[in-house]
């Protein structure tokens, strides 16, 4: 299951998808509040967030899944791993952190969502789909900034606002992290400098065992490593799921 970034939708995982559907299957979702999903009508929290995602699960008859979580859909994943973690057969995470440090500071998360309820517009959050690319990314490729900013353009402010409040909300998962007794694959951009592979080496650092701890820092690449690198990325995933004997092989 693949889980976006904030304040995007599952189109991200356009360009992703077919390179690893033909050997898994694949869930994509739209996190609430943003691409086609609704706007929840409670509390913003992202236990909320991770809930829905479980019911997703639920709907689709799925006891379990590998999430693939980028940024914020990272914070999903990890939160789904400290409520639930008997549907978790494994995380990859993304650009992502389990501790409560910038960029995602809850105080700077609530302003944005005030800002956003203000205005009614997405402006002040459109700056973000520049940050999300690495150099190489903008440079090399001229058509993922225009994009991006489509994207969030065609969102629902008071959707972004609630979701940047669930954001705001989210505990530190660090323990999850720690306790999970599932592979997990931590998967940065040596590009990204709002959360930099640093992240990454100080949660491998967290898990006792690391035989099922995989850190990948991807080269000329910035914060959203499944859109800007989707054949090295799949490469990486596909193999380390084959590793863990978390895809099912067709006899031949």
């Amino acid at each position: 299951m693949l889980l976006h970034a904030f304040p995007l939708s599952s189109l991200v995982w356009d360009r992703f998808v077919p390179l690893v559907a033909p050997d898994a299957r694949v869930v994509v979702v739209d996190l609430p509040g943003l691409g086609r999903s609704a706007t929840p009508g409670v509390e913003p929290q992202m236990t909320q967030v991770a809930a829905a995602v479980v019911r997703v699960l639920d709907h689709l008859d799925l006891a379990t899944a590998t999430f693939f979580g980028l940024s914020t859909g990272g914070y999903v994943a990890l939160e789904l791993a400290r409520a639930a973690p008997e549907r978790v057969d494994a995380l990859v995470l993304g650009s992502t952190t389990c501790w409560l440090v910038p960029p995602d500071d809850p105080d700077e998360r609530r302003a944005t969502a005030d800002e956003l309820e203000r205005s009614g517009s997405v402006g002040c959050v459109l700056d973000s789909a520049a940050d999300g690319l690495g150099p190489t990314a903008q440079h090399e490729q001229p058509d993922l900034l225009p994009l991006l900013r489509q994207v969030i353009s065609g969102s629902d402010p008071a959707g972004v606002a609630w979701i940047a409040r669930a954001i705001a909300s989210r505990a530190d998962t660090a323990t999850a992290l720690h306790d999970l007794d599932r592979p997990v694959l931590l998967l940065f951009g040596a590009e990204d400098t709002g959360t930099p592979p640093e992240r990454g080496v100080a949660m491998r650092a967290l898990r006792p065992a690391a035989a099922t701890t995989g850190l990948v820092v991807l080269e000329d690449t910035g914060h959203l490593t499944a859109l800007e690198q989707p054949f090295r990325v799949a490469d990486v995933l596909l193999r380390w799921l084959r590793v863990h004997h978390l895809l099912i092989e067709e006899p031949a």
